[in-house]
């Protein structure tokens, strides 16, 4: 009978030979260390998956000063999924000659924005869904079938955008460090030097594009429920054309509400704001087609042993670029609480001035059958900014496990080509790691 050969398997330098258990050999050996770079298997990582947003104790616990992703365990505040390649993350079962590392970041691979409203609070119970007008006055209020007990605000959803710009800032906020052996910096270089962050979707001509907004309204909203976050987001459902005087003019529903008093909004319902425009894909890191390779090479493969704790880790050097990507991923956006209601500047309020008896502020000419009127407004400035997406950060180690005998022959016959504990003597003392902190 003929046998059967994986010919894949064949190819790859650590399971030809190593890992079916061969002796060393120079002959082996010379083959791993010719194996290129670009067929080095990635043999362990972890992973971090989070949708936006995040609430502000998860953000101060996950994405503080010290962002460590290969050593934090499995459940992480904040963090949704850990995918991990450890059995206990950053503790090695084998020994392994590791060629390079990558760090990884990415985001939505499309991003888009659309006016609406938030309802304030979020419902506990079904109730019809309100009047949600692209824009609305006080006066407006009455009529807008809201259920008791409830208020609407101006809002914008974001999609996507906050997780690049979050994204982008963590690549500048925080200096990527490898120590080994506790006190040795094997590399210690800005983030954004050394990660892989590019966009996610590389559509070549995909033309102008929408998207539907309500399947990303509904996931938003979940989100928004999951955190507490205090409301929920409705889609724009009806224009604003005007306004008309008097309780008689404007009869409310059956059921809903009390007789309209005074000035009132008229609408019209539309259809207009059911999709959004997109981009997809996202920001590149630094630019540029050469920077960064989705993996970094070492001068020299390292021998990291078994049981040791590999310590990379993110560690921050820039205090503005950190509170940037903590507001991005932030429920508050300053980190002051549940929803982010944003007002153009601290002393100027979130409405225009109210109409008074007296002075008639932003007077607007009325639709009534007869006599027009004027009859004062006042609008809601303040925005409430509600956003969703996800975020994926990864830490990841190109190299082979050596086992049995392998470590030894390691040590003592390719010192010269692999960095090896306790191998001789190099510029950072006994420990045969050379140094490639800046």
């Amino acid at each position: 009978m003929k046998k059967s050969t994986n010919n894949v398997l064949a190819e790859r330098p650590d399971a030809k030979r190593i890992g079916l258990g061969q002796a060393p050999s120079d002959t082996i050996a010379d083959g791993i260390l010719q194996c290129g770079f670009t067929n080095v298997p990635v043999i362990e990582y972890v992973t971090w998956t989070t949708q936006l947003p995040l609430t502000d104790d998860e953000i101060s616990s996950t994405f503080g000063d010290e962002i460590d992703v290969l050593q934090n365990p499995k459940s992480m505040p904040g963090i949704d999924s850990v995918d991990s390649s450890f059995i206990v993350n950053g503790i090695l079962q084998a020994d392994m000659i590791t060629y390079g590392f990558g760090v990884h970041i990415f985001a939505e691979p499309q991003s888009f924005m659309q006016i609406g409203n938030c309802l304030i609070p979020a419902p506990a119970a079904p109730v019809a869904t309100p009047v949600s007008p692209d824009s609305f006055t006080s006066n407006d209020v009455q009529v807008l079938g809201l259920p008791v007990g409830s208020t609407l605000s101006p809002a914008v959803m974001s999609w996507g955008h906050d997780d690049w710009e979050a994204a982008w800032h963590l690549t500048q906020a925080y200096q990527f460090q490898w120590r080994v052996y506790q006190r040795i910096l094997l590399v210690n270089e800005l983030a954004a030097d050394v990660c892989y962050f590019g966009p996610y979707a590389e559509a070549v001509a995909a033309g102008t594009s929408e998207v539907d907004v309500i399947e990303y309204t509904r996931q938003i909203n979940n989100r928004y429920r999951e955190k507490s976050g205090g409301g929920v987001f409705v889609p724009v459902n009806a224009r604003r054309i005007g306004s008309v005087n008097g309780a008689s003019t404007v009869a409310p529903p059956t059921g809903v509400g009390t007789a309209t008093t005074g000035n009132v909004g008229l609408f019209h319902a539309t259809r207009d704001f059911d999709l959004a425009p997109v981009t997809l894909g996202g920001m590149r890191n630094q630019g540029g087609g050469a920077c960064c390779q989705p993996f970094r090479k070492l001068p020299r493969p390292v021998l990291l042993e078994k049981g040791i704790p590999i310590g990379m880790t993110l560690n921050v050097q820039d205090a503005y670029h950190q509170a940037q990507m903590q507001r991005y991923l932030s429920i508050s956006e300053d980190l002051s609480g549940h929803l982010a209601t944003i007002t153009v500047d601290e002393n100027l309020l979130g409405t225009t001035s109210a109409p008074t008896a007296a002075t008639a502020f932003m007077p607007e000419l009325t639709l009534d059958q007869g006599a027009n009127a004027y009859s004062g407004q006042q609008v809601t400035t303040s925005r409430v900014k509600m956003k969703g997406g996800v975020l994926k950060l990864s830490i990841l180690l190109k190299g082979i496990e050596v086992w049995g005998p392998w470590k030894d022959y390691v040590v003592r016959n390719m010192s010269q080509h692999v960095a090896c504990p306790g191998s001789g003597p190099t510029s950072v003392g006994s420990t045969g790691f050379p140094s490639l902190a800046r």
